[in-house]
């Protein structure tokens, strides 16, 4: 066992890189790694005049950042492929000290679970200075992204990208003539410092819960230094807009565009009957899609992503939780041709911004029709279908029980160092993610795995059902690796007693809550106490919320939002063999802990590649 360690952290990744043939890929690319020093609001965009991108030496030191870039560019060049290809990306790290794994977000790998990029689970990291891996797979259609998963806050510093693959055949599209990407990002200058937790409200960063977002890379105030990102159309075309929510510690944005109707067709890659929306919220790791047509007059119309969550820290700090500057980020639909130039924002006597005007028809643009669309909220789970129905049975082959919670011990200034307190978890018991002595795709969970949370799951369970308890007052956003998951269930506090307008529920105390809300109420570690005795959830109670289920045509994802001290109902096919992730994808969760992992039909996993 000793020798097998330690050839596995010294022999993989150059034995895999040269036993395979690239003349097997249907579509090659090169990928370089390496690290800049960019200014955090506009990291690569070059607008030229007084927004060219500048040398270090000429970036002030508050804009300053240390990146981490794919081929010099942010965010990374985006990887285009068809439905069925073999694509291989040779990875290059050249980072000067940083081992590097990169996980393809959405993208199923079926068949080639070892090409996940998941750092001691699918593979060892990368080396710095040098070191050389090419993935392999044949991806599932959608809209899709790439990200670092070697280290959580190395996707902060520049490390992720777009996917697009396009299907063999897209039912909707008759509905568009062209497409673009939006990527979203929330922006820090200092991501190591600001996306960790220690001594903040619990799961919430260091610094301010959020700093700038950028749109493409992008962020604006309007100024000739930082102008408004624009999204270029033409007149009388119909677009497929590819919305990524990069974020890291942003839960959320609520996305509206001014005088433009919405049409979704596609939710986390997977194909949706076409809805109207006025308006949809867009967590931190899924896509929608969405088909836009500019049929307005010619201008300029105010594109705007509020992180609602945020939005009363811009006029008064909560405890442990400092004031923002914004909480809306704006960008403009901008119509080819239309030259004019939106002005900057005005401030608010209180805290926040008033809205930029558009120009031209953006001015006074028309109302908008159809549902604003909220995964946080129950009663939007029904709103939008899967254009080919899931239907579940009445019972699942098996069901696990997860609880997110924080377990002890507490933060304790000068003696805590980073991620030993409070640490995060999501199992079947109160187990913070460890690290495997061993990838356990590897050794199929038999070696090297001791303490690890994961799960196996056999040969006689294919429809898997996790019910999944918040015992904590911080909302979460989920991602399931290598399938999409059905959501037959979702609680309805956040429409009721712990609704985004009643935030004293972020800091009730679990005596309060049993009799006024919550009679089954229960704490995440019996004997870890955050201040106010607020480390608790409302779990999920079968003969009370059986009821609300749907086994008809449930939503298909593979991200779904976790509000504060609620619960969730989802199912799985264990139909993918190989090891996969389930983990927060709020950056600062991930170092502390809330990860675990399924092993999903061990006899049956592809064997690694030699």
């Amino acid at each position: 066992r000793v020798l097998f360690l330690a050839l596995w952290r010294v022999a993989p990744v150059a034995a895999i890189a040269a036993a395979f043939d690239e003349s097997a890929c249907d579509r090659r690319v090169t990928w370089d790694l390496r690290d800049w020093v960019v200014d955090f609001l506009r990291p690569t965009v070059d607008l030229g005049g007084k927004a060219v991108r500048r040398a270090p030496f000429d970036i002030s030191t508050a804009n300053k950042k240390a990146a981490l870039l794919v081929n010099g560019s942010y965010p990374g060049p985006t990887l285009e492929a068809e439905e069925g290809e073999l694509v291989c990306v040779k990875v290059v790290n050249n980072l000067l000290a940083e081992p590097v794994a990169i996980h393809w977000h959405g993208l199923h790998m079926r068949g080639s679970p070892s090409m996940d990029g998941v750092y001691g689970v699918t593979q060892a990291g990368i080396p710095a200075q040098g070191g050389v891996f090419t993935y392999r797979f044949r991806p599932n259609a959608g809209t899709h992204f790439y990200h670092a998963h070697m280290q959580a806050l190395q996707a902060d510093r520049g490390l992720k990208g777009a996917i697009v693959v396009r299907a063999k055949s897209d039912p909707h599209r008759h509905l568009y003539q062209e497409e673009r990407i939006i990527a979203l990002s929330d922006e820090y200058a200092n991501p190591d410092v600001c996306l960790r937790a220690e001594g903040a409200q619990p799961g919430n960063p260091v610094c301010v819960e959020i700093d700038k977002a950028s749109w493409n890379g992008q962020w604006g105030d309007g100024s000739a230094e930082y102008p408004w990102p624009e999204v270029t159309v033409e007149r009388g075309k119909c677009y497929r807009l590819r919305f990524i929510g990069m974020m890291g510690q942003a839960q959320n944005f609520q996305i509206e565009i001014a005088g433009h109707n919405m049409t979704l067709i596609a939710v986390d890659g997977a194909d949706v009957e076409p809805i109207m929306l006025s308006r949809f919220n867009l967590h931190a790791g899924e896509r929608a899609d969405v088909v836009v047509c500019a049929d307005q007059a010619a201008g300029n119309y105010l594109m705007t992503a509020t992180y609602d969550l945020a939005c009363f820290l811009e006029t008064a700090p909560a405890p442990r939780m400092p004031r923002v500057d914004s909480c809306r980020f704006w960008a403009f639909l901008n119509y080819a041709g239309h030259m004019d130039s939106p002005g900057q924002a005005s401030r608010k006597l209180l805290g926040g911004y008033n809205p930029p005007h558009g120009t031209g028809g953006g001015t006074a643009p028309a109302a908008v029709a159809g549902f604003a669309w909220d995964t946080n909220l129950l009663s939007s789970w029904s709103l939008v279908r899967n254009l080919h129905p899931v239907p579940e049975p009445e019972k699942a082959d098996v069901t696990y029980v997860l609880d997110v919670g924080v377990a002890g011990p507490s933060f304790d200034a000068g003696v805590s160092p980073y991620a030993s307190s409070d640490r995060m978890y999501m199992f079947t018991e109160v187990r913070p993610w460890r690290k495997p002595q061993t990838p356990l795709l590897h050794t199929r969970g038999q070696c090297g795995a001791d303490g690890v949370p994961f799960i196996t799951v056999g040969d006689d369970a294919r429809v898997v059902e996790l019910v999944i308890n918040n015992l904590s007052p911080t909302a979460h956003v989920l991602h399931l690796h290598g399938m999409r998951f059905t959501v037959v269930n979702y609680a309805s506090y956040s429409e009721s007693w712990c609704s985004n307008a009643h935030f004293e529920c972020f800091f009730l105390p679990l005596g309060v809550a049993k009799p006024l809300h919550c009679h089954n109420a229960r704490a995440g570690d019996p004997g870890t106490k955050f201040p106010y005795d607020a480390y608790w959830g409302c779990p999920y109670d079968a003969a009370r919320d059986r009821g609300s289920q749907n086994l008809k045509n449930p939503l298909q994802k593979d991200m779904i939002s976790l509000w504060r001290r609620s619960w969730a109902v989802i199912r799985f096919r264990a139909e993918n063999p190989g090891t996969w992730l389930f983990h927060c994808h709020m950056e600062q969760h991930i170092p502390t802990g809330q990860i675990m992992a399924f092993n999903i039909r061990p006899k049956d996993h592809p064997p690694v590649p030699p």
